[in-house]
């Protein structure tokens, strides 16, 4: 595979990864990046300037999953801590209702 195929490739991995996000299949989106990982260490520093424009288009992908992927990790931090606190409710109502 030639390094313009490789990008093709990278762009085309990184497209399903953010197409797994958009759903919100953390897992399958963290298969693929694995799944990508190696293939980014393989990239030469010589590109064509359409590798590069691909490669642009790869990092700015990359940077709003990011950003995407933060948001929803304090929005589940926020509900998780929600729920324990109802949950800590909920335990000491039943510990009042047994006196």
């Amino acid at each position: 595979m030639n390094q313009t195929e490789l990008v093709e490739r990278l762009l085309a991995i990184t497209r399903e990864i953010e197409q797994a996000a958009s759903l919100a299949d953390w897992q399958e989106a963290a298969r693929l990046t694995e799944e990508r990982s190696p293939l980014l260490m393989t990239l030469s520093a010589d590109q064509e300037p359409a590798a590069l424009e691909m490669i642009r288009r790869i990092q700015a992908i990359d940077a709003a999953l990011l950003a995407d992927a933060e948001v929803t990790q304090n929005e589940l931090h926020i509900e998780f801590e929600a729920a324990i606190g109802r949950t800590k409710a909920a335990s000491e109502y039943q510990r009042m209702a047994r006196l």
